[in-house]
């Protein structure tokens, strides 16, 4: 009889798939790669920014969380210019561009093994007060190259927090 329910109960229990279909996404410049969740959204932009949209937590959710991609070249890149001076530039623009600028922390690590510096903050855009975002940003010198890897979530909301990081590491430079 125990087996009996033990079954039913087994039978009863809504299908849950422990694996996620994932896709690849080749830059078309040819920058770099990346592995995204079939349910995430990808789109390129203007200026051949590479975006991936979560899709939504709830009925609720107002913000769908993005990881967005942006590769410029200089010469200069990783030459003249290196990490340590860009990261007190970017704060001071951010504090301009955000009200209630707040920086949670900077960090320096190795991404696709080479130096890469990361930068965790929250804040209001000036035009819109309605929610705060906590954003993660990547950047990285590499063939005179700086890539740039944004990670924009509604402050609060982790729900997709897992993901992203898998996308972020997931991002292989060409």
């Amino acid at each position: 009889m125990k087996k009996y329910l033990a079954y039913l109960l087994l039978c009863s229990l809504p299908l849950v798939s422990f694996g996620q279909d994932w896709k690849t996404f080749t830059d078309t410049a040819g920058f770099f790669t990346a592995e995204y969740p079939s349910n995430w959204v990808n789109k390129v932009k203007q200026g051949n920014r590479v975006f991936f949209t979560s899709p939504a937590s709830d009925k609720a959710d107002k913000f769908l969380e993005n990881i967005n991609i942006s590769v410029t070249e200089n010469e200069t890149y990783g030459t003249e210019l290196k990490l340590a001076d860009l990261m007190p530039v970017v704060i001071s623009g951010l504090k301009k561009e955000l009200d209630d600028f707040k920086e949670e922390s900077t960090r320096y690590f190795k991404w696709n093994n080479v130096d890469a510096g990361e930068l965790v903050y929250t804040g209001l855009n000036k035009l819109d007060h309605s929610f705060r975002v906590r954003s993660t940003q990547w950047y990285c010198f590499y063939k005179k190259r700086l890539y740039v890897l944004t990670f924009i979530a509604a402050d609060g909301n982790t729900s997709h927090d897992k993901t992203a990081h898998k996308i972020m590491n997931s991002i292989l430079f060409k």
